[in-house]
Parts: C-alpha cells; sequence; structure tokens
C-alpha cells in the first residue's frame, strides 16, 4: 500500500500526523538509520519520540515504509540520467540500462520492494521517451520500439537480480549447481560444460551485463534490417511509426 495524507485529528494530543510535526522525509531518513530486516513502525515511531499512530498517519504498514525506503534509494542510485542530443539508439539504450541497472543495485537489500510500477520507472520516462525517439528515426515501428524497451528493462532487472544475490550471499550459485551436476557423471557425455566450468568464468560480473546489452542490440539491429528488407516498396512505403502510405508513382520514361 501507498503512503497517504489524513486530516489531522482535532485535539490536543500530539501524537498524530502533522501535529507531530511528521512527514515522509523525517519517517524515511529515520527508518534509513535502523536495520531493514528487523524495522517495525514502532521502532521507527521510537527513533522519532512519537507515537506509532502518528507514524500511521503517513504510512500504513511496514511494507508500505520498507517501499518507500526503496524508492527513496533507488531514485538517489543514479540521478539525473541524460541522454546526449547526438547519441543513437543503441547509445541511449546502453546509457538507459547501465543507469536503470545501478538504481536497482543502488537499493540492494531493498530492490526486493521494489514493484515495477509507475512510482519506480518516473525518473526514467525522459531516456525512455530519448530511446522511443531513436528507435523510431532509425526506422522502428511503435510496436517494436516498445517491446525492445521492456526486453531492455527486462534484461536489467534480471542481472540486477543475480548481482544483489552474489553481493548477498558470497556465491556463485551456477558455476557450483553445474560442477555438483556434472561431477559423478559420465565426462565424455558433458565434456563441454565440465571445460566450461574449469575455466570459472564469472557471469555475475559487469562483463556479463555489457554483453547482454550488445547482445540486445545486434538481435534488435538484425529485427530492423529484416523488417526494412522484407517491406516490399513496389507496394507500399511504410513510415517510422508504423503507419502505411501510398507509394508515389513511378514516372514513366519520357514523362
Amino acid at each position: 500500500m501507498n503512503a497517504t495524507e489524513r486530516t489531522p485529528v482535532s485535539g490536543n494530543r500530539r501524537g498524530r500526523g502533522r501535529r507531530a510535526g511528521l512527514d515522509l522525509a523525517r519517517i524515511i531518513e529515520a527508518a534509513r538509520t535502523l536495520d531493514t530486516s528487523t524495522l517495525t513502525m514502532q521502532a521507527v515511531a521510537d527513533r522519532l519520540g512519537v507515537d506509532r499512530k502518528a507514524v500511521n498517519h503517513h504510512v500504513s504498514d511496514r511494507e508500505s515504509l520498507l517501499r518507500l525506503l526503496a524508492l527513496d534509494t533507488f531514485s538517489k542510485g543514479s540521478p539525473g540520467v541524460e541522454i546526449p542530443p547526438a547519441a543513437s539508439w543503441q547509445e541511449a539504450c546502453r546509457i538507459y540500462a547501465a543507469a536503470f541497472t545501478d538504481s536497482l543495485i543502488a537499493a540492494d537489500a531493498l530492490a526486493e520492494h521494489l514493484m515495477p510500477d509507475n512510482s519506480l520507472y518516473t525518473q526514467f520516462i525522459e531516456p525512455a521517451e530519448a530511446i522511443a525517439k531513436r528507435m523510431t528515426e532509425a526506422g522502428f515501428d511503435d510496436e517494436g520500439a516498445v517491446r525492445s524497451l521492456a526486453m531492455l528493462t527486462n534484461l536489467c532487472w534480471a542481472y540486477a537480480r543475480d548481482a544483489l544475490y552474489v553481493s548477498r550471499s558470497g556465491e556463485r550459485l551456477r558455476p557450483r549447481l553445474t560442477r555438483e551436476l556434472v561431477e559423478g557423471r559420465d565426462r565424455q557425455a558433458f565434456e563441454n560444460l565440465a571445460r566450461i566450468v574449469e575455466r570459472d568464468v564469472d557471469t555475475y560480473d559487469r562483463n556479463q551485463l555489457d554483453l547482454s546489452i550488445e547482445i540486445f542490440l545486434r538481435g534488435a539491429e538484425a529485427i530492423l534490417l529484416h523488417r526494412q528488407e522484407t517491406i516490399s516498396p513496389a507496394h507500399e512505403d511504410v513510415g517510422a511509426r508504423g503507419r502505411r502510405r501510398p507509394t508515389p508513382p513511378t514516372a514513366s520514361p519520357g514523362g
């Protein structure tokens, strides 16, 4: 549930809402000083020196408070993302992906409380528009642009989840599981996986994110090229936004 603002209750009691001098900023600041794994509404109230009902006046429950903390940390993780005017759609995607991923990782243990809704994407609406504009200008139709942006965003979520898991546990899970599954089996039957595991490639490092972004870009480029090649200029001319325009008649020789 989102934090709510209610009309202050009249009376002399100082434990409610604005009469206690509280606002969301103060509550979040106080909550940030506490261990999030054991965070409670009462602990925040105690830290602020107010009745718990004063905190509840602004934040309904613990989960809402954790989400507010996560959003605050996320927003500070990559402030002011800007796409340079001269950037290509590929470079715009790289800038967006790096910034979005860094913001997710900055949330650390609070990342699990982030939800993919408007409050999360607000600070990235300008770079998303910049990507859509450049992809449209490059020849993507609207569906291709929005599906590509969704795929890129999901890629960021997946990498951030992996990076946070390693940061918390100190364990690279995929190599260990693969090694355990290959050991004790016929090596010839799994010679490729056995060889790869022995190389101990770190698929949780930043190179993995960079590779994922580049594969995404190469794939999007290939799809765009295929789309352009399959459009028959003899029958139609497809505009950048995917709307069909009649092809101008070809002039006959001599007039």
